[in-house]
């Protein structure tokens, strides 16, 4: 993950699932800061996610909420 604080300018080593100007959370634009999560699409490339800054800790919660209980 990595925080960028102009999402037209940051660097981009890979190339989004989405559209960068859109949060991949809510759908609204990404007009400011923007938080850019790196995952694996396939073995041959990785694909990011923009989320707002407060949409990525929604994200966050859910996905310890969703998996934490079910780490085993």
């Amino acid at each position: 993950m990595s925080y960028l604080k102009d999402v037209s300018t940051g660097l981009k080593p890979f190339s989004p699932l989405t559209t960068e100007d859109l949060c991949f959370e809510c759908g609204e634009l990404i007009t400011a800061g923007a938080v850019r999560y790196d995952g694996y699409a396939t073995p041959e490339e990785l694909k990011c996610l923009y989320l707002h800054p407060s949409c990525a800790a929604i994200v966050g919660q859910r996905l310890i909420t969703d998996g934490y209980p079910n780490r085993r």
